[in-house]
């Protein structure tokens, strides 16, 4: 944290608990920032928020006036308060995951990576962890499955994509995160098209942005907007330093990966008082209750809306619902030898 930083906001202390499942699985494209020389000068900082005193684009605007709400959840923040914050904040840019998102093989990356997850998590060692973390939290887990109707195999399943059962941490500041999607999105599609070009995966009439394309970038700098509301509002409510919280690239938060956004499907799965998504009884709880929010049911269908509710890729659904099956069915096995 740099020196000087004495508002409210700089000083509440850092208590969200972070774990992502972090991943570059078959993407060759996207290496390291050192990759793109063009990116050097990225970085989060008030010359680059507010050059010549003035928000640097229209969605730098939305977010302080949204900032500045009375009607949205979380705690009402100053211009002021908000300038603070940033003074305190890391001038780090995540170059390589800004370009992973703007890139136009984004989702086809993404569903690359959840094809090779199919492939680690449906090993032996993998169902057998599943398993058995079936049988470690068997009393949380059928506390949650009953109140919320949701599967407990489902809520294992979904923990084990999100975070590998708590084993990947994740450490990108979702502040930075967020923020350098809103500065740079556009400008990290060129440098992702340029490359692309030069090694022979696009020609060179990617270079014209279609409307798709321009609509894509626009819903993702609108997610940005929002999951950076929601951090910054709610920081200042419960008392955590927004510039500090730590997640996956993506700038999702604990054992369960909700995005700032989600955090109103977070709850106090052991009930003392506090919700902290890296603990397995918020996390399992906080999963039900998503599933169940967005959907959940009995049949097959209502199943798998509610896990795409959760992430909108087919690949994951699947990935999701298989791995789910195949724990059940070792745990099953395991009890009926017993």
């Amino acid at each position: 944290m740099k020196q000087g930083c004495k508002t409210l906001l700089c000083r509440l202390g850092f208590a969200v608990g972070v774990i992502s499942l972090l991943s570059s699985l078959g993407c060759e494209l996207l290496q390291s920032a050192g990759s793109y020389p063009e990116t050097a000068a990225w970085q989060v900082s008030m010359d680059t928020v507010f050059p010549e005193g003035k928000p640097a684009n229209p969605f730098i605007q939305q977010l302080i006036d949204s900032l500045k709400s009375r009607t949205l959840s979380g705690a009402e923040v100053s211009e002021e308060e908000f300038k603070e914050l940033l003074q305190c904040a890391s001038t780090v840019v995540y170059q390589e995951k800004v370009i992973k998102y703007a890139t136009p093989q984004s989702v086809e990356i993404q569903n690359k990576e959840h094809e090779d997850f199919s492939r680690i998590f449906l090993k032996s060692k993998r169902i057998k962890q599943g398993a058995e973390f079936l049988q470690t939290h068997d009393s949380t887990l059928t506390a949650a499955q009953v109140k919320h109707q949701v599967k407990k195999q489902d809520i294992v399943s979904i923990l084990m994509w999100e975070s590998g059962l708590g084993e990947f941490v994740g450490d990108h500041l979702i502040f930075n995160i967020f923020l350098g999607q809103l500065l740079y999105l556009d400008e990290a599609r060129t440098v992702a098209v340029k490359h692309l070009i030069a090694d022979g995966a696009l020609d060179s009439s990617a270079v014209t942005i279609t409307a798709a394309e321009k609509a894509r970038l626009q819903r993702l700098k609108k997610s940005a907007l929002r999951n950076l509301i929601s951090l910054i509002r709610m920081g200042k409510e419960k008392g955590y330093d927004a510039a500090r919280v730590k997640g996956s690239w993506g700038g999702a938060i604990g054992y369960v990966q909700f995005m700032p956004n989600s955090m109103q499907f977070a709850v106090d799965g052991d009930a003392n008082g506090q919700i902290d998504l890296s603990t397995w009884p918020d996390a399992i709880f906080s999963v039900a209750n998503y599933l169940q929010k967005n959907g959940y049911g009995a049949s097959d269908r209502a199943r798998r809306r509610a896990i795409h509710a959760y992430n909108p890729l087919d690949s994951y659904v699947a990935g999701v619902v298989k791995y789910a099956n195949a724990i059940w069915e070792r745990y099953e096995s395991s009890h009926k030898k017993n």
